[in-house]
């Protein structure tokens, strides 16, 4: 597709920052890596990949990259009929995010999820 190369270009100069600074970047490396897995359909990596993208924020204590890893997550796991799984995320994602005093992203993700989780329900309806 038309953006692969930019996207590679972007993702080897955030593995060189990764090298350097390990502490700043490697859960954005994570993240990156996880997307495009989805994007190519590499189901058991995105997965992996999107925990350590997770663990990597938490364990360097940056909120709002965990927090945005937990939202894609989400997303990834909705696209594969996870459901479940997919609303787990979206909760600790908006949590994640009420925490870093994003309120107003908490709320939206917040409606989202609770909208998606009730899509196909009846009791939902």
């Amino acid at each position: 597709p038309k953006w692969t190369h930019k996207a590679s270009k972007s993702k080897l100069m955030m593995k060189k920052w990764a090298e350097v600074n390990e502490w700043n970047f490697q859960n954005k490396l994570y993240l990156m890596e996880a997307e495009e897995a989805f994007c190519y359909d590499d189901t058991a990596s995105a997965k992996s990949l999107y925990e350590k993208a997770i663990s990597s924020a938490r364990e360097h204590r940056f909120i709002n990259d965990e927090a945005l890893a937990y939202e894609l997550a989400g997303y990834f796991f909705l696209k594969i009929d996870q459901k479940d799984v997919a609303v787990n995320y979206f909760l600790q994602a908006h949590e994640k995010y009420h925490d870093w005093g994003a309120i107003a992203k908490a709320n939206s993700l917040y409606e989202f999820t609770m909208s998606s989780m009730y899509a196909s329900s009846p009791r939902g309806q």
